[in-house]
């Protein structure tokens, strides 16, 4: 069985409408779910995920492990997620956090990319936030392979990706000063050490990898998430 991870935090109303989204896929029986609440999350968080749990055929939350470094504490929440998901499985592993909502061919799509490219480092579901793509296709099957443009919204890796490429640099030296970590570790990056949180760390793994990304023409999944831990606390006018 493939494993679906979910990390969460502090949006439970973002979470009921993501797994809202995810039952409609009609797939959950397919896949065991692990919810990864990060460190002190909302009170509701547990809440929502009960109203599903009839919906979930398998299901566990993995609470987080107490984090030592402020600036990764979100980072090791996730990365801590996908070894722990990947321990599980031998297939794929799919991530979708708490404000990434899909289609309902999300879990069948990343399944037909993967068995089409077995080289594959990731199957993504969003419009390509870092390169874009010039030509697109109507073609709700297509995707187009890329390079250097990881980004964690909506993921699907193989579990033998996760551990033998992402999980050595899941460790102290990174979690306490990841500027350096990925300054040292991947001297020839042209990615901007602004971007060293557990996306950005991805990103250098995958393109030092030479294994492609995959991106769909037509989306399976956009980030729904205006607000957050790292985006402004308020909203006003008439978003309010």
């Amino acid at each position: 069985m493939d494993a679906l991870l979910i990390p969460c935090f502090n949006r439970p109303e973002f979470l009921f409408h993501t797994l809202t989204n995810l039952v409609n896929t009609g797939d959950l029986d397919t896949v065991h779910v692990v919810f990864k609440p990060d460190t002190s999350p909302h009170r509701d968080i547990q809440a929502v995920i009960d109203r599903f749990k009839d919906r979930m055929p398998s299901y566990e939350v993995r609470p987080a492990s107490a984090a030592r470094h402020r600036l990764t504490k979100q980072s090791q929440n996730v990365l801590q997620g996908y070894q722990y998901a990947a321990s599980l499985t031998d297939g794929l592993v799919f991530m979708v956090e708490e404000d990434i909502q899909v289609a309902n061919d999300f879990i069948r799509y990343h399944r037909a990319v993967h068995l089409a490219e077995p080289d594959l480092f990731v199957s993504l579901s969003t419009k390509n936030h870092n390169l874009g793509h010039p030509e697109t296709s109507g073609d709700p099957g297509a995707y187009y392979l890329s390079t250097g443009d990881f980004c964690s919204l909506g993921v699907c890796m193989k579990s033998s990706t996760i551990k033998e490429l992402i999980a050595p640099h899941c460790n102290q030296a990174y979690y306490s000063n990841p500027i350096k970590y990925c300054r040292d570790t991947f001297p020839n990056s042209p990615i901007g050490l602004g971007y060293v949180e557990q996306d950005g760390l991805i990103r250098r793994v995958q393109e030092a990898s030479g294994h492609a990304t995959a991106y769909p023409h037509v989306p399976r999944a956009y980030h729904s998430g205006f607000y957050g831990y790292n985006r402004p606390k308020f909203t006003a006018g008439n978003l309010e």
